[in-house]
């Protein structure tokens, strides 16, 4: 071996290392790039759980109020039928008392 040998020999070694460097270089860039998308994903998915959670709000508290008007429309339903049956049984009266009168005068 002469003293250049050595001197090449290094530098052989360090192609291969700096190789190495470089790909351990490449991959930790590319892991930093999937941590921070991944980071940006768990935002989101926690952007749209507050969102459904609020949906989900909403939708509860508007089927409260669907169940609650129809509720007081079947209420005010029945207050028709029990005003027109009594609306029917004054007319009945009328017309009884119509003819009494009638009868009474003739």
């Amino acid at each position: 071996m002469h003293a250049g040998d050595d001197s090449i020999t290094g530098l052989m070694q360090a192609t291969p290392q700096q190789a190495l460097e470089s790909r351990i270089a490449q991959l930790s860039d590319h892991l930093a790039t999937i941590r921070l998308q991944m980071e940006a994903l768990l935002a989101d998915n926690q952007r749209m759980r507050e969102v459904v959670r609020i949906a989900e709000h909403e939708l509860r508290k508007r089927r409260d109020q669907v169940q609650m008007l129809e509720h007081e429309n079947s209420n005010l339903q029945q207050n028709k039928i029990e005003a027109k049956a009594r609306v029917e049984q004054v007319m009945e009266h009328l017309d009884a008392l119509a003819i009494r009168t009638k009868e009474t005068s003739s």
